[in-house]
C-alpha cells in the first residue's frame, strides 16, 4: 500500500509546484486587477481610440513612477527598521525622507489625473470630476458632521473608556 501511495503523492506535489511557479511568474491576479482599473475609466468616460492610446501611455509611465517611489519608500523604511541597534540613526531625517517620498506619490497621482483630464472632452471632464470626487469620498456620500461632534468613543458619563 505504501509503495503505491508514494508515486501518487510525488506526482501530485510536482503538479502543485508547477502551478505555484506559474502563479508566481505570471501573477494573473495582478494583471486582471490592473486591466479592470484601466478599463473602468476607459469605459466610464467612453474614450475614443486616440484617447485610449494616450491614456494607456500615461498609465504605463504613471505605474512605473509609482513603483519606483514605492521601492524608495520601502528602502527607507527597511533602513529605519533594520537599525534598532544603531544609536547614531537620525530618525527625523529618515522620517522626513519617507514623508517627502509619500508627497511625491501624491503629486505624481495628481499629475497623472491632470493629464487624463486634459485629454477628455468637456462632457467627459464633467464625468471625470464626478468619478474622482466619489473616489476621494470612498465611493459614498458622507453625512455632514455636526458642530462640536468628535468621534472618540465614550464610556459611561460621557468619559472616554479607560485604557
Amino acid at each position: 500500500m505504501k509503495s503505491k501511495l508514494i508515486p501518487v503523492l510525488l506526482i501530485l506535489l510536482i503538479i502543485l509546484n508547477g502551478i505555484l511557479i506559474f502563479m508566481l511568474l505570471k501573477k494573473p491576479h495582478e494583471s486582471k486587477r490592473h486591466s479592470q482599473e484601466r478599463n473602468f475609466l476607459i469605459q466610464e468616460l467612453q474614450f475614443t481610440d486616440d484617447q485610449k492610446d494616450k491614456f494607456l501611455s500615461f498609465d504605463t509611465a504613471h505605474r512605473e513612477n509609482m513603483m519606483h517611489l514605492d521601492q524608495e519608500i520601502r528602502k527607507q523604511k527597511d533602513r529605519m527598521f533594520n537599525s534598532f541597534a544603531n544609536e547614531n540613526l537620525n530618525l527625523d531625517s529618515l522620517s522626513t525622507k519617507i514623508g517627502l517620498l509619500e508627497g511625491k506619490k501624491v503629486v505624481e497621482l495628481f499629475r497623472f489625473f491632470s493629464k487624463v483630464r486634459n485629454i477628455c472632452t468637456q462632457e467627459q471632464q464633467s464625468n471625470f470630476d464626478t468619478i474622482i470626487n466619489k473616489a476621494l469620498k470612498g465611493g459614498k456620500e458622507r453625512p455632514p458632521r455636526r458642530k462640536g461632534e468628535n468621534h472618540t468613543p465614550r464610556g459611561k458619563n460621557g468619559m472616554p473608556p479607560p485604557r
